[in-house]
């Protein structure tokens, strides 16, 4: 029985690595297994349309820091220009935006109705904290669609 547990415990480490984080106001602790040699934590996201025809995917990856995210959406017109950002929470109910509105430009649609961003943020996503990628109408107050990034 012990040799088993030994060799079990050899292969976690030899295979995974256990990373946990702690949200200070929740309490939720988040755990991931990956391999020891993984750089960054890895994020993805599905974009559902909100009263519009915007769907997508986003991508993000927390590394040295910094988040560099991927957005690409389709559904838009031509030359259709919306503002987008991720804020901590979920679709419905968003909470405080993650970096300015200035550091994210605008998704601009091509002449198929696709647009896609990529942009690199200073700081990380925190891995016990939810957040929502929401893409904007023509103001801040208007969601027109949105989606839950996971790690």
């Amino acid at each position: 029985m012990m040799r088993t547990l030994a060799m079990l415990c050899a292969a976690v480490i030899a295979t995974g690595c256990v990373r946990t984080a702690t949200n200070p106001a929740t309490g939720k602790v988040d755990v991931d297994i990956e391999s020891p040699t993984k750089k960054g934590e890895d994020w993805k996201g599905t974009i559902n349309a909100v009263n519009s025809a915007i769907n997508g995917e986003v991508r993000a990856n927390v590394a040295n820091g910094q988040t560099n995210v991927t957005l690409s959406l389709t559904g838009g017109s031509n030359g259709q220009s919306n503002m987008w950002m991720i804020h901590e929470g979920r679709c419905g109910s968003p909470g405080a935006g993650f970096g300015s509105m200035s550091q994210y430009p605008n998704a601009r649609f091509d002449a198929n109705g696709r647009a896609t961003v990529n942009v690199t943020l200073p700081g990380r996503l925190d891995e016990a904290k939810d957040y929502v990628v929401v893409i904007h109408g023509q103001d801040m107050n208007t969601v027109v669609a949105c989606g839950d990034l996971d790690d």
